[in-house]
């Protein structure tokens, strides 16, 4: 009889144990399926991409036509991962009376078609879109997820963009804190000095120290400071250890999520974003067998972080880019001989592509300052191509 009784509660536990695991899944399988509309891209029509900076649009966001390579965009609903609507409602209402609604039913879904561009978009007004997914085509069925909506503003005002300054913070390490030899400026200063070009104004907090990892910089206490609340940032860039995120991604995540993420509510404005800088592949590639499977894991893994973030985030494609270039030029275009650091091309690429993003301008007429025009004009098209413009 004792050991009946002893069977019957290692049953017990065990019950209680699956139901514990699963209860949390429930939950989440529930909260998953009221984000069917997760987001609304902001596309270019031309590159057929969305443009990074104004992808995913958030509350009171301000597009700025006048920075934008042409006015051919449109609106893309993003869909959450295992989602798979019949149909999507879209409703797009202008505060100066203007409307617009169409039906989706097939993916991806757009709000005038995919890559027609959008008339609207081309014209200034504060703008709310609303995006409903449903189980049948043409908006039949059932209403599924939440309703999704957001409201921006177009606009083409250029005394109040140039009186708009933006508060970027940059913590990181020597990938981005390496000087360029002909004017000792590194990638966020240079991405001042292109903002000024444009008549611009940026204010730059850097936390970068040599060698650090995220985490480091965190214990020392000096990104903690930073993020403290005491200033607001519209911008913070975070540049990881070279090869943390693709050798190690629990230790990278449990770093983002658990030291960075809390302080994000206090040190973001309204409306502000997280850029995470996406390193390149290291010549060396160990301990991968080659830098494609090191790029693999560098892809895979920042779009593992980013999806992890609860906060607005994108990733900065520098690791993008450098592929694009080192298969056509090879790696001493970018990289110095010790394998890792970027050289001046690089410092210029990566200062254009963020840039770009910061900016929500278009990089494709920035001035080439210490480089060939020629060189210069390369960097800028392949930065401006990979975020969307």
């Amino acid at each position: 009889m004792a050991y009946s009784r002893r069977s019957r509660a290692v049953v017990a536990v065990a019950f209680a144990a699956v139901f514990l695991w699963l209860a949390p899944r429930v939950a989440a399988s529930s909260d998953d399926e009221s984000h069917v509309v997760s987001g609304v891209l902001f596309v270019n029509d031309v590159s057929r991409k969305p443009i990074l900076g104004l992808s995913p649009l958030i509350g009171g966001a301000d597009i700025d036509l006048r920075r934008l390579a042409h006015h051919r965009v449109s609106l893309q609903a993003v869909i959450a991962a295992g989602q798979k609507p019949g149909s999507v409602a879209f409703t797009m209402l202008g505060s100066k009376g203007t409307s617009y609604a169409r039906i989706e039913s097939q993916a991806p879904f757009f709000l005038c078609g995919d890559y027609v561009d959008c008339p609207l978009l081309a014209t200034p007004d504060v703008y709310t879109v609303t995006v409903q997914a449903y189980s049948g085509e043409d908006a039949t069925g059932t209403p599924i997820g939440a309703e999704f909506s957001v409201r921006f503003t177009v606009s083409e005002d250029e005394a109040a963009a140039a009186d708009q300054t933006i508060d970027v913070l940059f913590v990181g390490n020597s990938l981005i804190g390496t000087a360029t030899r002909a004017t000792g400026e590194d990638t966020p200063e240079l991405m001042r000095h292109f903002a000024t070009s444009a008549g611009r104004s940026v204010n730059i907090t850097k936390v970068i120290h040599f060698g650090y990892s995220l985490r480091h910089t965190w214990n020392d206490g000096l990104a903690a400071t930073a993020l403290d609340g005491t200033r607001q940032y519209d911008f913070i860039v975070l540049q990881e250890l070279s090869t943390l995120v693709a050798t190690n991604l629990p230790a990278a995540r449990d770093t983002l999520l658990k030291l960075y993420a809390p302080t994000f509510q206090r040190a973001l404005k309204p409306g502000g974003r997280v850029v995470l800088f996406k390193n390149w592949a290291l010549t060396n590639p160990s301990p991968f067998r080659s830098r494609t499977a090191a790029k693999a894991a560098i892809d895979a893994n920042y779009a593992a972080l980013s999806a992890a973030l609860a906060t607005p985030n994108l990733l900065a494609p520098i690791g993008d880019e450098f592929e694009k270039i080192i298969a056509a030029e090879g790696p001493s275009y970018l990289i110095v001989p010790d394998g890792k650091h970027p050289n001046d091309n690089a410092v210029y690429l990566d200062a254009a592509t963020l840039f770009g993003i910061l900016l929500g301008q278009s990089p494709r007429d920035l001035p080439a300052l210490y480089l060939p025009a020629d060189v210069a004009a390369y960097l800028r098209g392949v930065a401006a191509t990979a975020i969307g413009y």
